[in-house]
Formats: structure tokens, C-alpha cells, sequence
């Protein structure tokens, strides 16, 4: 099984530590056979902290997914909680996942009631409103999502792959505990790096709670081979009677080349 990790920043070398904690972590999570590609966006303004900021990230996102969707990847996880899961979706025929999505699916089976802790403040709206576009309002505590305090920065990062202890941790616990007292019973780690160097270390319960912590990187990847699985084994896949139904080719090939993209066919695509 091949599935693409679409990444939607640029891959800035200065994080390449990140980068490679990521491919160190695939094989941790993926099953055996599983291969999993690290692909960042050809264009990124690496700023997904307001709507507007997302919205012309998201482009180079769809871009991604459908520039590789000849090559033979069986899915596709969308890397960054600020995704847009439904447009990519709308145009790719395999399994497209959104690590938001399936974290929050995921931890409805873990417990009643559920809360997210995201980076920093910017990214709360686009969380709140992923809750209400997925229908799971009523599967989250009220105020459902909530940052670290301070917020996240690229120090903070880099320093938390070696050492999540130092800073991270206590951040985290910190507004867990809070949301814990206001009835969560679940933690979502609102972050795709966040996750996975929280998984690298061993950190899955806020100590001395019985609350689990979610890793949403570890939920989308589990669930991209998951319906990557039932795709190929009994042919399961997404509906196109709406939401997903692609429009007509010589519609994309018209939007496409007012806004100086390529035709799908120029791409290999039918």
C-alpha cells in the first residue's frame, strides 16, 4: 500500500529536523508494507493561522493531491488540520483523509465528550468550524477547542522533537487539565507535528486522569489504510451521488485554465 503524506507547507530546511522526525514516525505507525511519501506544497505561504491565510494555502493542497493521484497512491492524508478535506475529495477518486476529521471521529469512540488543543489562537475558528461542517458539536465539551498558552513557535517545535518535557508537555497538561474539569474525557492534539512527537515519546494520557490523548496524525494515517483496505477488498468508496461528485472535465479544464493551472490531461489525468 502507498499513501501520500501531503504536507502543506514548503518544507522550509531550517525544519528539517521536523521532516525527518516525520519519516522516522511513518513506519511506527503505518502497518508493515505500508509505504508512506512526505510531499510539501509546491507554494506555501507556511501560515495557516487565520481563514483567509488557509484559503490560499489550500489551493496548493488540492494541487498536491491532484498532481499525484496518477502515480499510483492507493491514498492520501492531509497533513494539517487547516485542510480542505471536501474540495480534494470533490476531485480525487482514492481515499482522501483529513487528520482533523479522523481524530475527532476517532475519539468519539473513546469517550462522551471530547476537546481539542490546537497551537495558537489564529487556528481555533477553522477547528470550531471542521466540528460543525462533521456534525460532532455534540461529541465536544462546550468551548471544544482551545490553545496552548503560549502559543506554539518554530523553537518550541524543534525543541519538543528531542525534548517534549521541557515546554510542550506542561503546555499541554496545562489546558488539558482545564478542559478535563469542564467534562472532557478525551484529548485531540490539534496539531499534525505535535501528535507525532508527543506518539514518538510515548505520551497517550494526561497523567493521573484515565484520559487518553489523541495523536490526529496516527488517526488519519490508520484510517487512510483503512479505507484504502476496504477500497480494494470489497470496493468500497465515496459517494459521488453529491458532495464528492467530481464536475465534468472540460468544467475543470475551464476553471483550471482561467486561474493559469494545467489540464488534467496535461497531468496524465483522464
Amino acid at each position: 500500500m502507498k499513501i501520500l503524506w501531503n504536507e502543506a507547507t514548503s518544507g522550509a530546511p531550517e525544519m528539517e529536523p521536523l521532516w525527518q522526525a516525520l519519516r522516522d514516525y511513518f513506519p511506527r505507525v503505518a502497518c508493515p508494507g505500508t509505504e508512506v511519501v512526505l510531499r510539501h506544497a509546491a507554494v506555501s505561504g507556511n501560515y495557516v493561522r487565520s481563514l483567509y491565510t488557509e484559503l490560499l494555502n489550500n489551493r496548493a493542497v488540492v494541487e498536491t493531491c491532484i498532481q499525484a493521484e496518477g502515480e499510483g497512491f492507493d491514498a492520501m492524508v492531509l497533513g494539517c488540520w487547516a485542510d480542505p478535506l471536501w474540495e480534494a475529495r470533490e476531485v480525487i477518486d482514492v481515499p482522501v483523509v483529513g487528520i482533523g476529521e479522523a481524530a475527532m471521529l476517532l475519539a468519539t469512540t473513546l469517550g462522551a465528550r471530547f476537546a481539542v488543543i490546537t497551537v495558537a489562537p489564529g487556528v481555533i475558528p477553522t477547528i470550531e468550524l471542521d466540528l460543525h461542517t462533521y456534525g460532532l458539536q455534540g461529541r465536544a465539551i462546550a468551548r471544544p477547542v482551545r490553545a496552548l498558552d503560549p502559543p506554539s513557535d518554530a523553537g518550541m517545535l524543534l525543541e519538543s522533537i528531542e525534548d517534549p518535557h521541557r515546554r510542550l508537555i506542561p503546555n499541554l497538561e496545562r489546558v488539558a487539565r482545564e478542559c478535563i474539569k469542564d467534562g472532557a474525557e478525551v484529548i485531540v492534539v490539534g496539531c499534525g507535528y505535535y501528535g507525532p512527537i508527543l506518539t514518538m515519546h510515548g505520551y497517550n494520557e494526561i497523567p493521573d486522569t484515565g484520559v487518553p490523548v489523541v495523536d490526529c496524525s496516527a488517526a488519519g494515517l490508520k484510517m487512510a489504510e483503512i479505507l484504502a483496505d476496504l477500497h480494494h477488498s470489497i470496493g468500497l468508496r465515496k459517494s459521488t451521488a453529491l458532495y464528492f461528485r467530481r464536475p465534468p472535465a472540460e468544467v475543470l479544464d475551464r476553471v483550471r485554465h482561467a486561474h493559469a493551472l494545467g489540464r488534467r490531461q496535461d497531468l496524465g489525468l483522464a
